[in-house]
């Protein structure tokens, strides 16, 4: 076989063996990261301890007393870790502003204004994805009136009616 012949083959071989590695994988693992179809998005809570009991419920063959017993467990502990991840979220944003504002220091203006918009952009992504995690039932009380929060103003729609005096 000529030698240049086999650096070829080597490399198709290892094309073809990632292939079947990437295909194998994503059918073994695939199911344990999709949603059900009825409710897409990422999980709240309640999903979150939906999924949680079925799961409880299939390996260790579950009565339904004992489904009964463990529910309420689940739930509150579904609710602490989206809690806890709630936080994470908020303190990871905090470190981003404050190196954003190291970084901004060091910038020249136009730059300035392209990392305000860069920040701008990943607050969007940050709270598009705390929606997602938070429901009605969530525990999280609304801000109070005039709080400052990281989300986006609300959209301006029509102005509201004249009021009489």
């Amino acid at each position: 076989m000529s030698s240049l012949l086999k650096p070829w083959l080597l490399l198709t071989i290892i094309f073809v063996v990632g292939i079947l590695t990437g295909s194998a994988l994503t059918i073994g693992l695939g199911p344990h990261f999709r949603h059900p179809p009825s409710e897409p998005g990422p999980p709240g809570a309640a999903q979150i301890g939906r999924n949680w009991m079925a799961h409880l419920t299939e390996r260790l063959n579950l009565t339904a007393d004992q489904q009964t017993k463990i529910e309420p467990i689940l739930a509150d502990a579904a609710a602490k870790i989206q809690a806890l991840h709630r936080t994470e979220v908020e303190q990871g944003s905090q470190i981003f502003k404050s190196a954003n504002s190291q970084i901004s220091a060091l910038l020249t203006p136009a730059q300035q204004v392209e990392l305000q918009k860069m920040e701008t952009e990943r607050e969007k992504m940050f709270m598009g994805h705390m929606r997602h995690h938070e429901g009605p039932g969530d525990g999280k009380p609304p801000p109070p009136p005039g709080a400052q929060t990281n989300a986006p103003p609300p959209a301006p729609g029509p102005p509201p009616p004249p009021q009489k005096p």
